[in-house]
């Protein structure tokens, strides 16, 4: 009884043993096909009123690019110092300059594409809505207001060297309430599609 007892356990060890050594599985590995994408989306819907069907919302979306190749990795914003390679089939990549100064990258991400889109003179525009944001501070004014000061206010951000004094200046002459000048180039304010201007009372 003994016997057959040590030599079934030994034969379900020994196979075990042998099933676990030949069925190893080997590491794996995702693979994502060239410039595919994954997004994170959110949403937030207030009804104006208990009765209407009327409601205001804001939609946030972030999109972000897939590495297809774990020996490569696409530059951020800010990263100047990545050496590209060539990838496998769809050609090379066009070289990131050693130095982008951040000012660069704000200019035209938000001056050149955004204002021009909408008919305004990019950088005039832009330091208006600076310079009227520090006069007017929006900063408790709700969600869309603290956005906006978040936003158009550099001193609120990290300092950096390259950022251009002209955003500091816009928003110092902003808190001395002396915006004419920046209003000589941009006749018409941006912030005057998202707010009014209300005088105050005493």
């Amino acid at each position: 009884m003994w016997i057959i007892c040590y030599c079934f356990v030994s034969l379900v060890f020994l196979t075990v043993l042998n099933g676990h050594i030949e069925t190893r599985r080997q590491r794996r590995y995702l693979v994502f096909t060239p410039a595919t994408q994954w997004g994170v989306f959110v949403t937030a819907s207030i009804p104006l009123h208990p009765e209407a069907t009327v409601s205001v919302a804001w939609f946030i979306e972030a999109n972000y690019f897939t590495i297809d190749n774990a020996t490569w990795y696409e530059p951020l914003l800010g990263d100047v110092d990545v050496s590209l390679k060539k990838t496998q089939s769809y050609g090379p990549i066009s070289p990131v300059p050693d130095e982008v100064p951040q000012s660069y990258l704000a200019d035209n991400a938000i001056q050149s594409f955004t204002l021009t889109v909408y008919g305004y003179p990019g950088r005039a525009c832009l330091l208006l809505s600076i310079c009227e944001n520090a006069s007017a501070m929006f900063r408790h004014n709700g969600v869309v207001g603290d956005l906006l000061h978040l936003i158009l206010t550099p001193s609120t951000s990290m300092s950096e060297e390259e950022i251009a004094d002209s955003y500091y200046e816009a928003e110092y002459y902003g808190i001395e309430e002396s915006c004419d000048q920046y209003s000589l180039n941009c006749p018409e304010s941006p912030l005057d599609l998202l707010s009014v201007h209300v005088e105050k009372t005493s």
